[in-house]
């Protein structure tokens, strides 16, 4: 099972976020450095509510210590939380890469203009 196999419910967080970095960069034309930790910490709380949600719906008759019983809503939030830790990842990446081209832009139009 790849992550082109995943339920469109484990999508839901990465793409939430992808859109809030989009809607940064077209409203600010930044995005603050906060935003990457925030998503983070975002996608890590994904997996103790996963477990909460899990352990919710296993109280079932059948489920016995021998018979364990599995929760596909817990599969569903470990999976938006480690594909949103990826896209976290992804975004600090094309972040920090967007900053450090403007940087360089405005330091070589800067250089240039002094000349």
């Amino acid at each position: 099972m790849g992550l082109t196999d995943a339920t469109p419910v484990g999508w839901i967080l990465p793409a939430l976020l992808v859109v809030a970095w989009l809607s940064l960069w077209a409203v600010r034309r930044r995005v603050p450095l906060w935003f990457p930790v925030l998503a983070l910490c975002l996608a890590i709380l994904c997996f103790p509510i996963g477990a909460m949600a899990g352990s919710a719906e296993v109280d079932d008759p059948g489920c016995t210590p021998d018979i364990r019983c599995f929760s596909i809503t817990a599969v569903d939030w470990w999976l938006n939380g480690l594909l949103g830790m990826l896209t976290c990842a992804a975004l600090a990446v094309l972040t920090v890469a967007a900053e450090l081209g403007r940087a360089a832009v405005r330091y070589l139009s800067r250089r240039s203009a002094s000349r």
